[in-house]
């Protein structure tokens, strides 16, 4: 009998036992001959069927991902089986609320996590995997498509941690409810609710050996309930426990799970660490910032490093991140215009920063009473019109929330809300009352905000102001204020039968994981100087589609200074990561390249508290001084005067200014050692975190020292025309360039450029274009050239590893027409008037050859004031939660 015989519906049945038996733990060649029973052609063409499918699942480009050896050879998962109950059902209804296209991209990340994975049948689970997403981007939906495909396969308990408070921990347990457990509850076994954390009391045996049935528990990371947890499964027999795989998912994963010395974080890691001690146990961490996740220690095999896969998600095509608020790095030439983002970020005067923030004592704080100043008033105002404005576009009441940030301190929560609570009073009684002055306000506001980000750039519906006045009155009288916080009673809860108009006053909850529905305007001025701290308080993150133009964040000069810092260093890791998943190199390999980057000191400092050693590495990369003294002429001008030495220098030396290929003016071959002197002699700002003098030299005399960095092309980066000039000693006057800065007042003076240096600029010395560079790598002319090809086209083209450094010379007036003083042109950027003509550098440095091409620093130490009591606040809320599970206990008794 022919295989032709079987018709597909058989074929792909027995296609689906062979995925059974392979994720039984069996090979592809032991379920085959497992299968000797049934007919051999049979048998034949679901192997072939089987296989077609799986290629059909590693083929897929999206998402990349990292991982080892045994886990790329190893991929066992060829996607949901026709009797697959679990995921179907989450399918459909998934399906009736996102377009196809995204439902299959979520099928397809899923399927590749869980591929990655260890099959429920393999003798011994020990896995360890990281899905990197974006703040507020579906990473629930995708954890939650893990779940459920992991349910259908055969991991028998599912427990996923939530972040630290109840509030994170219900909003997760509801939607799991709602998508998983109540549409396939006769398959699962709940062990959480919305009301109950974790407490169980039924026999572990009784539960965990129950093969027809899926046990899941939804678990804050807190110490007492993780303990319970891990004390239940050790009540388990031995058999129970071998025959019984766990998954973990870790959402939120940079959240307290990492043990970064502290009491607290030691205890929950090392009770993480305890739950994935069961014989088959896999640990999948979920976050959007890898940042402390990649700075685990993965040569501690026990520990939480993703040493196993590291799956990067892609971003959606209508996600509004950091890079649509706060713009894009550089261009890819100097005659691009760069993208500065939506012009969305308004300032917070420092003064009225001091009102809104608590003090510190808490004998001061019980007598601290703010009030609603001028900008937090705006920021009130404008989300009472964005959320008329959304519900005359869209025709109905939807979602809308306001978020306002101060502090993490609960009693500060209670009394800020109490302030915002009478200002909400307030505007209602005044346009209850017509009074022309609210009314006119509130005009004002509109006209000069909507001008400022235009709806038809989204295609969204145009306003004017009296369009929204009928339903002013109905939208403030439908704002409520609530606390969120670790012990507010009023729980953000939001119903699609109900929905709310909220503004949210909260800590640590609103900046870790707590989705805030149609975000349209945001007032944040905690202070905070860890990157993966900064990237989660950007709730404002996330799909806002209809109301694109309508999103609005007050935030302090100093936040704003410190997100622009975020958006480099985010997208300079991110790419390190797409890099790593080209070359094929496995999660092992990635933890020097991310520990290493020269931003990431402020990361290290902020989360050990105290001056600490740590390793920097420049290979392959660029660094940029972007901050001057724009008022500190004498500052200024040293730094015009070591450039004009060091020409002078090289000039005596033999060197001419015509050398290059290129045609800029440079120095081609110029030794390190005047490289290095005219770094001792230049200025860097003190702020400036990634160029490190110090360290700088020591790398290139350590690379030296091997035989590379021995010699540096020098290109004078003049713009093509210009009208200012400036003599450094050549034997003409160098054109000015002219630099607009971003518009983050400072109280010291410091003029922040966000950028001098454009992609193009690593190939300025050499004599060539970007379409040339575009056919030596096979590049199509639509794409963008990554300073990655560049650099790889460089060593291609040049014979050993020397070093780029361009000079930027920028005049001191932004606009000649501008004088001292004058307003910002835009929110974005502000014209320059310095008190003398600038000079930039960019060292742009080749990959070395020595792996580990890595100097010692010591960071410098940050303020602990930046935790703002968490520690407190958490011990707080761990005793809370003690007393609560007590409680529970009683209650099931």
């Amino acid at each position: 009998m022919g295989a032709a015989t079987y018709s597909d519906s058989d074929v792909e049945a027995m296609a689906d036992t062979l995925a059974t038996l392979v994720a039984g733990g069996k090979t592809l060649q032991g379920a085959q001959s497992a299968l000797a029973y049934a007919p051999a052609e049979l048998v034949h063409a679901a192997r072939v069927f089987y296989e077609k499918r799986l290629n059909l699942i590693k083929e897929i480009p999206d998402p990349g991902f990292l991982a080892n050896v045994q886990q790329k050879v190893g991929f066992w998962y060829s996607g949901p089986r026709h009797d697959d109950v679990v995921w179907p059902t989450l399918k459909a209804r998934l399906l009736e609320e996102l377009p196809e296209a995204a439902v299959s991209g979520v099928d397809a990340a899923s399927s590749k996590v869980i591929g990655l994975g260890s099959p429920p049948g393999k003798e011994s689970i020990n896995t360890r995997g990281l899905v990197l997403g974006y703040v507020q981007s579906g990473k629930t939906t995708n954890f939650m498509s893990v779940v459920a495909k992991a349910a259908d396969v055969g991991y028998r308990l599912i427990i996923v941690l939530t972040g630290t408070t109840e509030n994170l921990r219900t909003q997760t347990q509801d939607r799991i409810n709602d998508y998983l457990i109540q549409p396939c509850n006769s398959i699962w076994n709940p062990l959480t609710s919305v009301d109950m954390d974790f407490s169980q009391t039924t026999s572990a045996d009784a539960i965990l050996s129950n093969t027809s049935m899926r046990s899941i528990a939804v678990v804050k990371k807190n110490p007492a309930r993780l303990r319970r947890l891990r004390n239940w499964i050790k009540t388990a027999s031995a058999t129970t426990r071998q025959n019984c795989p766990i998954l973990i998912i870790d959402d939120e994963a940079d959240q307290a799970s990492i043990d970064v010395g502290t009491r607290r974080q030691s205890t929950i890691n090392a009770l993480i660490r305890d739950l994935l001690a069961n014989p088959k146990a896999a640990y999948i961490a979920y976050t959007a910032t890898p940042f402390a996740n990649l700075l685990i220690d993965p040569s501690v095999e026990q520990d939480l490093y993703p040493r196993d896969f590291i799956v990067d998600l892609p971003r959606p095509d209508n996600y509004f991140g950091a890079e649509r608020i706060f713009g894009q790095l550089e261009g890819e030439s100097s005659e691009d215009s760069v993208d500065d983002g939506l012009d969305v970020v308004r300032l917070i005067p420092e003064f009225e920063v001091d009102d809104v923030r608590p003090p510190t004592n808490k004998t001061a704080l019980g007598s601290w009473a703010p009030e609603v100043p001028d900008a937090m008033g705006t920021a009130i105002r404008w989300f009472l019109l964005a959320t008329a404005a959304r519900r005359i576009r869209s025709g109905k009441v939807s979602h809308s929330s306001m978020l306002i940030h101060t502090s993490m301190l609960a009693a500060a929560h209670e009394k800020t809300a109490e302030a915002v609570v009478d200002y909400l009073e307030d505007i209602r009684g005044a346009l209850v009352n017509e009074a022309p002055s609210a009314f006119d306000a509130f005009r004002d506001l509109w006209e000069s905000e909507a001008g400022r980000v235009q709806a038809g750039t989204f295609g969204n519906q145009a306003l004017a102001f009296d369009d929204l006045m009928p339903g002013l009155l109905e939208t403030a009288r439908a704002a409520k204020v609530i606390v969120d916080n670790y012990q507010s009673n009023d729980r953000l809860v939001y119903h699609k039968e109900n929905p709310q108009t909220v503004i949210v006053i909260g800590g640590n909850t609103l900046s870790r994981g707590l989705t805030l529905e149609g975000l349209t305007s945001s007032y944040f001025v905690r202070a905070s100087s860890a990157y993966d701290t900064l990237l989660q308080m950007g709730r404002w993150f996330g799909y806002r589609v209809g109301y694109e133009d309508l999103i609005r964040i007050w935030m302090s000069a100093e936040l704003k200074s410190w997100f622009l810092m975020l958006s480099i260093v985010e997208a300079e890791i991110r790419e390190e990561i797409q890099v790593y998943e080209a070359e094929g190199k496995t999660p092992a390999e990635l933890p020097v390249k991310i520990r290493t980057h020269p931003q990431m000191s402020v990361t290290s400092a902020a989360k050990m508290r105290s001056a600490v050693k740590a390793q920097v590495s420049y290979s392959g990369r660029r660094v940029q001084t972007i901050m001057f003294n724009e008022y500190d002429a004498e500052w200024l001008n040293a730094n015009i005067a070591a450039t004009k030495d060091f020409f002078s220098r090289l000039i005596s030396q033999g060197h001419s200014e015509t050398e290059l290929e290129a045609a800029r003016r440079g120095f081609r071959d110029v030794s390190a050692d005047y490289v290095l002197a005219f770094l001792d002699s230049y200025n860097i700002h003190d702020a400036a975190k990634s160029i490190d003098k110090d360290a700088i030299r020591r790398y290139i005399e350590r690379e030296r020292a091997e035989g590379d960095l021995k010699n540096w092309d020098v290109v004078l980066m003049e713009p093509l025309s210009g009208t200012g000039e400036l003599d450094l000693g050549l034997n003409e006057k160098v054109r000015l360039m002219r630099r607009k800065k971003m518009y983050i007042p400072s109280d010291d003076g410091t003029a922040n450029l966000k950028a001098i240096a454009s992609t193009s600029d690593r190939v300025a010395d050499l004599d060539v274009g970007l379409e040339f560079i575009r056919k030596s790598l096979n590049i199509k002319s639509t794409d963008k050239v990554s300073d990655r090809q560049l650099l790889q086209f460089r060593q291609l083209r040049q014979t050993g590893r020397r070093g780029l450094l361009c000079v930027y010379p920028i005049a001191k007036e932004s606009d000649p027409d501008l004088v001292s003083g004058t307003v910002p042109i835009e929110n974005r950027r502000a014209p320059l008037v310095a008190a003398a003509d600038l000079i930039g550098l960019c060292f742009m440095f080749p990959e070395s050859r020595n792996p580990r091409s890595v100097v010692d620093y010591v960071a410098a130490k940050v303020d602990a004031d930046y935790l703002e009591a968490l520690d407190e606040e958490l011990d707080a809320a761990d005793k809370l939660d003690e007393e609560k599970a007590a409680s529970d206990e009683l209650v099931k008794a």
